[in-house]
């Protein structure tokens, strides 16, 4: 995970049972197809990462919501963007399929943000 995927996830306004299930699923994640996360159901699933059945549905909508994760069928698959267990050219493919629709956690805070003149400009004033 980069820097820039570390600040997207401090700044995601995420509960404590979202941000563990998250984790959970990057430990779960299908080795052979990057990201997917299988689901049989919902409470296996929830039995799968040890929290109740209803703290996984409000997680897992939390941060589908936030653009962490985004549906693929019955299962998730985590952002290949923000985390991805594989070799550069299938991340490169993996986020091409990105649906279009899917939230981007990169642009949630911050976005309409200004800059504005002042500030240090580096110079300390000593010639």
């Amino acid at each position: 995970m980069g820097y820039a995927a570390h600040l997207a996830l401090a700044d995601a306004d995420l509960s404590a049972a979202s941000f563990k299930l998250f984790h959970k699923m990057c430990a779960i994640q299908n080795r052979k197809d990057h990201g997917l996360v299988m689901v049989e159901s919902q409470a296996k699933f929830a039995e799968q990462v040890g929290m109740s059945q209803s703290s996984v549905s409000r997680g897992l909508k939390q941060l589908s919501e936030a653009g962490f994760i985004y549906p693929d069928g019955r299962s998730w698959r985590i952002r290949p963007d923000f985390v991805f267990n594989g070799n550069g050219a299938a991340q490169g493919r993996a986020v091409q399929s990105i649906p279009a629709d899917a939230p981007d956690p990169y642009t949630r805070k911050g976005a309409g943000l200004t800059v504005i003149d002042g500030g240090d400009n580096g110079d300390d004033g000593n010639e």
